[in-house]
């Protein structure tokens, strides 16, 4: 027998779909991968250490205390994102991108890339320093760009957080990749969906400002070119809650999808196990293998 839970179908907007874009869509035009990306921020830092099978949430802490040992480690985290920054700054949209956009399809947009991709297809000119909704320095749970009638959420932080208080001169300081910084993000996560008051989700989200955690139970999402690798806890935990609240008849109306390559799929086999489990929806995409210029372009055929 279901558990009674108060039912969230009140919260579900189906004509408001989302997109969560991974770094895979970057990687067609710029085929520079996570540790293609620490090593030449190593290289630009000057410090000698290789990754090899760390999580890059460790192997960051691990540049961050080896690059000047004169240092705290916050100054040297300030650097590190600084140049991840600059470096992310110098990307620009794969045509496939406003292709996509211009189906129609989504209403709006996450991305874990802190990029401006996303925002650029939207609107060639756009800077990055405005239309923020809620400048935030280091988290990233409230604050999105408003690019004409679109939300852009940066989940794991952007270049430029709009904020001038008293982190001014560090633009990049939501940027997300350490271990202390995504330990930090999931205990708040944790405070949006459950806390010590006894309230169930629904009283939570009523009392809530907006944030991006609670349309992953409110919203129809579709997640492209993102790994989910299993260090990205705080997401895990996200879809664990939400299969969970699904589980005690919550009234969880939403679909959230993950759309991959058709020839990806045997070696993505644990962790669509996983995401079977947990009640995420596979979606695999026809296209030659190791094609992934046309597994994105198959993919905007579904959507027309």
């Amino acid at each position: 027998m279901a558990l009674k839970y108060t039912s969230l179908k009140k919260y579900y907007k189906a004509e408001e779909k989302y997109l969560f874009l991974g770094n895979g869509m970057n990687q067609l035009d710029n085929p520079i991968s996570w540790d293609d990306l620490l090593r030449e921020v190593c290289r630009k830092a000057k410090v000698n250490v290789e990754r090899r099978n760390k999580p890059y949430q460790l192997f960051f802490e691990q540049i961050s205390f080896d690059i000047d040992r004169n240092k705290i480690v916050e100054d040297n985290v300030k650097k590190l994102k600084q140049l991840m920054g600059a470096e992310a700054l110098k990307l620009q949209p794969n045509p496939i991108l406003p292709a996509i956009i211009a189906t129609g399809y989504y209403a709006h947009f996450m991305t874990t890339n802190y990029d401006y991709c996303i925002e650029r297809s939207l609107f060639s000119l756009f800077d990055q320093a405005k239309g923020k909704h809620l400048k935030r320095p280091k988290y990233s749970l409230y604050r999105y760009n408003k690019v004409s009638d679109y939300k852009v959420w940066h989940i794991h932080g952007e270049c430029d957080n709009g904020y001038n208080g008293k982190l001014t001169n560090f633009p990049e300081a939501s940027i997300l990749i350490g271990f202390e910084h995504y330990a930090d993000y999931l205990e708040k996560i944790h405070n949006l969906l459950k806390d010590n008051s006894g309230k169930g989700l629904a009283q939570l989200m009523d009392n809530a400002q907006e944030n991006w955690v609670h349309l992953f139970f409110t919203r129809d999402i579709d997640i492209i070119g993102f790994g989910l690798d299993f260090t990205e806890t705080h997401l895990w935990f996200i879809l664990n809650f939400r299969a969970r609240l699904k589980r005690k008849g919550a009234g969880l109306l939403n679909t959230i999808r993950w759309i991959i390559p058709e020839f990806s799929v045997q070696r993505q086999k644990e962790r669509i196990d996983v995401l079977q489990a947990l009640g995420v929806e596979i979606l695999p995409i026809n296209a030659p293998d190791g094609n992934y210029a046309a597994f994105y372009e198959n993919f905007k055929n579904t959507l027309a």
